[in-house]
């Protein structure tokens, strides 16, 4: 009896590996052993190992455990443990199995007797010369028709799959037979698998063609379609490592969801003939070249209500293998994907929800890329079997969000209750379950998720295309002329402002040049008093006095012509005529206005008229050359005894000099009452855009003009800082002559009234009213 040869198995990687007889085993052995070490322990998924296998190869000198420590998979003290176990592995298998001397390669040896579900093998990606080995057994099933056997495809606790040839019909089919031990026990349950599997007929259950016994051995076989090698679990593991190189494609996941969507329709299937699966996993979900799911691997289905279950068949076998595996005995199922009433071992418990939980682990795994309970095996560290189905009895169901953060919070939530503990709160059928999946694949509400106000607005819109787009249009349109009005009316409101500033700025260079031509004109005033006729007239010892007249008549016309001037300048205040000397200054002529009637003016008689001995402007006008100017400013509070004058007056003294001997004999000093002038100026103008100050040099505040209160002298001498804090800084600095800040609104300057005389500065301040 021959097997033909697998025109897709590679020889030559055979042929390069040398066989080891014995207890020294070779590096490709160990590499295998350590393989399924890691895998049975936990220490490593399946998805990390392939991380490890995509940089290395079997067939090289660095042995794996040595090539995932560099990249950092597994540490120190899981690499020595695994290479101390891996000789010991080998060498009970080696004892415990007899060698198959057909088969060369002692790669395939190893993998069929350390892995023989091909887990390792098919992440290896040798899945040929793994089942290189297919003349262990007869090559001929005898029966109604004969199958051929080609290779290996894999195994399970109760047989093993093998692709073979229906010489009948000529098409390839697969072939299971039983392998298990217990043959009486495992007869009847392989018979069942098969009767169960035989009664669904759906397109996503496998197909079962024949059940009989090979005519040679009389071993037990049945004949299915035969699916390829291609699983949803590969499917599931592809879409993760395309996520983890950026391939963020959204149909990758619907693909997946929809083949799920299958998944769920062919258990509902069996669910109405009253079968539950009891071992749902992406391994047992078959993928044939055209993307159609089948659900495969029945061994462990149960007939709901029946008389006689296959529980009741297990025997009292001990639980064995690993997270990975079908646990035989009185716990059916693969822990990494089971129920918790399942682990708890609750068999009259088990229902069609207890499927429901197995497809929530499927969708779990689409949505992580790891198995439900990986984590559970992981935080409990279970060593055993025994240890894992206790975690995962006692604690609660994983949630894929925390596994994924970044998983779909409605896929997530169905996904939740699918894998809910208590089996009321789960999915009452599997349809339910396809329906929500199908439902979020369509963009509608699914009900196992509360969405959120602005997840109902998005999904109203989607459903309404039409009528959110003309009411996006019109929103859209309200914004666009919201925004152009607020842009409008910004700029037309900083133009508006520009506008107004411009016109305070053009008040603030008015009030300067009123103040330097009142500088201007009483300085001219004073020199042209000083020249008139009387003046040198009564200056003492003339020589050539006209005879008959007196120095009265002269002082009589030199007041008569001052009082003249100040009844034609009401802003004038008084002029006076002064002999000078280095002690005093004394009135010869003084000619004032009253300041409680200001249309009285009065000449000052003999008797009445004053010393003025302020030395420092005495000091200062000793110093003046003919038609110099000396400008004082003066204000009455600081004064309170002189009852002459009221407010800031601004003084214009020019010196006179004898005209036969040139030598300095008085002064003429012509004062004229500043803030009057002021007043009458602002209350001309009528303005309404800004507050208008006008100060003293250190910013003590003369005169206010407020559009709401009008023009107003301020006595009690309020500190401009007080009102405006940034204007401190510039009263104080003696350099800082200008300060314009359009932001704020404000314009300040000093302005001296004369160059050479800081004492006669004068501050402006405009403030923009908002």
């Amino acid at each position: 009896m021959s097997t033909s040869d697998d025109p897709l198995s590679d020889s030559n990687i055979g042929e390069t590996i040398a066989h080891t007889e014995g207890g020294d085993f070779s590096k490709e052995q160990q590499d295998i052993a350590m393989s399924a070490l890691l895998l049975r322990s936990g220490a490593l998924t399946e998805r990390q190992l392939a991380q490890g296998f995509a940089s290395w190869t079997i067939h090289g000198s660095l042995p794996l455990n040595d090539h995932l420590l560099a990249l950092g998979l597994i540490d120190d003290d899981t690499n020595r443990k695994i290479a101390r176990s891996a000789p010991r592995l080998l060498e009970e298998v080696e004892a415990g199995a007899e060698r198959n001397s057909s088969v060369e390669c002692v790669v395939a040896q190893t993998l069929d007797a350390v892995d023989p579900a091909g887990t390792i093998a098919r992440l290896m990606g040798i899945r040929a010369v793994a089942g290189a080995g297919a003349a262990d057994v007869t090559g001929m099933r005898a029966s109604e028709a004969r199958f051929k056997l080609l290779r290996k495809l894999g195994q399970g606790g109760l047989g093993r799959v093998w692709l073979a040839y229906d010489e009948h019909l000529k098409r390839p089919v697969a072939v299971k037979e039983i392998t298990a031990i217990d043959q009486q026990t495992a007869l009847e349950r392989f018979r069942r698998e098969a009767e169960i599997t035989g009664r669904l007929e759906h397109p996503g259950i496998v197909p079962i063609y024949q059940l009989g016994e090979d005519a040679a051995t009389g071993q037990a076989f049945y004949a299915m379609r035969f699916l390829g090698k291609t699983t949803l679990h590969d499917s599931i593991m592809e879409y993760h490592e395309r996520l983890a190189e950026g391939d963020h494609s959204p149909m990758l996941l619907r693909r997946l969801l929809t083949d799920f969507v299958n998944i769920c329709q062919a258990i509902g299937h069996a669910h109405s003939r009253k079968v539950i699966h009891r071992d749902l996993k992406p391994e047992n979900v078959a993928i044939d070249s055209f993307g159609q799911v089948i659900v495969i691997d029945w061994g462990i289905a149960k007939v709901i209500d029946e008389l006689q279950s296959l529980d009741n068949l297990a025997g009292s076998q001990s639980v064995a293998g690993s997270g990975n595996s079908t646990i035989e005995g009185q716990i059916l199922g693969t822990p990494l994907y089971m129920a918790p009433e399942q682990a708890a071992g609750r068999v009259d418990e088990l229902d069609e929800r207890t499927d429901i939980y197995g497809l929530g682990a499927i969708l779990y795994a689409i949505l992580t890329g790891a198995a439900p309970h990986e984590q559970t095996r992981e935080t409990s560290k279970s060593t055993n079997g025994r240890q894992l189905l206790s975690a995962i009895a006692g604690r609660p169901s994983p949630n894929a969000r925390d596994a994924n953060p970044h998983a779909d919070p409605a896929l997530t939530a169905i996904c939740a209750k699918a894998m809910a503990r208590r089996q009321y709160a789960r999915y009452q059928s599997a349809t339910d379950l396809a329906d929500d999946v199908e439902r979020w694949m369509a963009g509608e509400n699914v009900s196992a998720y509360q969405e959120k106000p602005l997840q109902l607005l998005a999904r109203w819109i989607q459903n309404n295309r039409i009528l959110s787009q003309a009411i996006a249009l019109v929103v859209v349109t309200a914004i666009v002329g919201v925004a152009v009005m607020i842009v409008t009316s910004h700029q037309a409101s900083r133009s508006n402002r520009q506008i107004r500033f411009d016109e305070m700025r053009a008040y603030s260079r008015e009030l300067e040049v009123q103040l330097q031509s009142t500088a201007e004109q009483v300085s001219k005033d004073a020199r042209f008093m000083s020249s008139l006729p009387p003046i040198q007239a009564l200056i003492p010892a003339k020589p050539d006095a006209a005879v008959g007249e007196s120095p009265e008549v002269w002082r009589s016309r030199l007041e008569m012509i001052y009082e003249e001037f100040l009844r034609a300048n009401p802003d004038y205040v008084s002029i006076a005529y002064m002999q000078l000397t280095e002690e005093a200054a004394t009135d010869i002529v003084r000619v004032e206005r009253n300041t409680d009637d200001p249309a009285y003016i009065r000449r000052v008689p003999a008797s009445r008229l004053a010393k003025f001995e302020e030395q420092s402007v005495l000091q200062q006008t000793l110093k003046l050359e003919p038609g110099d100017i000396q400008l004082v400013l003066r204000d009455a509070n600081d004064d309170p005894a002189d009852a002459v004058t009221d407010g800031v007056r601004l003084f214009a003294a020019t010196p006179v000099y004898a005209a036969e001997s040139g030598d300095l004999f008085g002064v003429v000093v012509v004062q004229v009452n500043l803030l009057r002038r002021l007043t009458q100026f602002l209350t001309r103008v009528e303005q309404n855009t800004a507050i208008i100050d006008v100060t003293d040099g250190e910013g003590n505040v003369w005169i206010s003009d407020t559009p709401s209160e009008g023009v107003i002298a301020n006595p009690k001498m309020v500190s401009i800082g007080s009102q405006i804090p940034s204007l401190k800084q510039f009263f104080s600095s003696p350099e800082e002559k200008t300060k314009v800040d359009l932001e704020s609104g404000l314009i300040a300057s000093k302005l001296s009234l004369n160059r050479f005389d800081d004492s006669t500065s004068v501050g402006v301040v405009l403030k923009l009213m908002e």
